[in-house]
């Protein structure tokens, strides 16, 4: 058993030094790798624009769930159907892909904030906000506190107020287990071992879309060296307490909402379709669609949407 514990400890801490020299060495590859940058409170935070560029194109912009690696990869695919008819921005927040680590607090109020203040440095003064998953909350804040910047919502099984009073197992615990299990296994270059020769299992992306071989490999080095860190282990932490904050919140009547369900999360979860109804206001335009499949809508429904 004293061997067996010694090996064990031996391959750690090989796994560990061999994983800090690749993450030196890999790092520099990424800087700039796609995007622009933005400085908001000066600070980098990174966006790409893609699309339609006629000044008087309508805009859409694309939120991340939480931990997303790299929002502009994860998003490429559906940001170039959404281009025939749209001007895309997507934006990467403070803490994820490209865009510079946060100094503050993951509260709804200081993202919100910032992701507007992006938006306004580049010049835009109104869109569609486009959010998967937890930019879902934000969304609903942003809209409002910026009801005039606005022109409506699109939620891709986005995250709703109230989800966590129903839920039949406490998902915030669960992330944040399988966010401290992520940062263990990348640590420990287990991660990074399974995908040696093939960057795509190190990635959780669209399987049907055909990314270049370079892009694979910034997709890869930001999943292995940069996801879940103090910036993204912070918003989960704060998760419970954003939820307090747009509990009784639901869309202004001037801002329409179209909203994208997973029938499986309803499965899941009974009270899902009835909590994205629940945040609709009085608009007259306001629509929940069912989708067949998960969580990752946009992979698996982006033609549809």
């Amino acid at each position: 058993m004293k061997w067996l514990v010694i090996v064990i400890l031996i391959l750690c801490c090989t796994g560990m030094i061999w994983n800090y020299f690749c993450k030196k060495s890999e790092m520099p590859k990424i800087e700039a790798a796609y995007g622009t940058a933005v400085k908001v409170d000066r600070k980098k935070m990174n966006v790409e624009i893609a699309g339609l560029q006629e000044e008087e194109a309508p805009v859409i912009v694309l939120l991340p769930g939480l931990g997303s690696p790299s929002p502009v990869l994860e998003f490429r695919p559906l940001a170039e159907e959404l281009g025939k008819t749209y001007k895309v921005i997507t934006v990467e927040p403070f803490g994820y892909g490209l865009s510079d680590p946060a100094d503050t607090e993951r509260s709804i109020e200081n993202i919100v904030e910032e992701l507007h203040t992006c938006l306004e440095e580049i010049g835009v003064h109104q869109y569609y906000l486009m959010a998967h998953s937890i930019s879902g909350l934000y969304s609903l804040y942003y809209a409002n506190t910026y009801q005039e910047a606005v022109r409506g919502f699109i939620g891709i099984d986005s995250s709703v107020p109230k989800q966590n009073e129903n839920e039949p197992f406490n998902t915030t615990k669960l992330n944040l287990l399988m966010a401290y299990l992520s940062k263990v296994k990348n640590a420990l270059g287990i991660s990074r071992l399974l995908s040696v020769g093939n960057p795509e299992k190190a990635i959780y992306a669209d399987q049907n879309y055909s990314y270049l071989q370079e892009d694979l490999e910034v997709f890869r080095i930001l999943v292995l060296d940069t996801s879940y860190n103090k910036t993204v282990m912070n918003e989960l932490e704060q998760v419970e307490k954003n939820l307090k904050i747009v509990q009784d919140m639901k869309f202004p009547e001037e801002v329409p909402v179209l909203n994208f369900v997973s029938e499986d999360n309803c499965e899941i979860f009974p009270e899902w379709e009835k909590l994205h109804r629940s945040v609709l206001g009085d608009n007259q335009e306001n629509k929940v669609v069912m989708l067949k499949g998960g969580h990752y809508l946009h992979f698996e429904q982006k033609e549809r949407i």
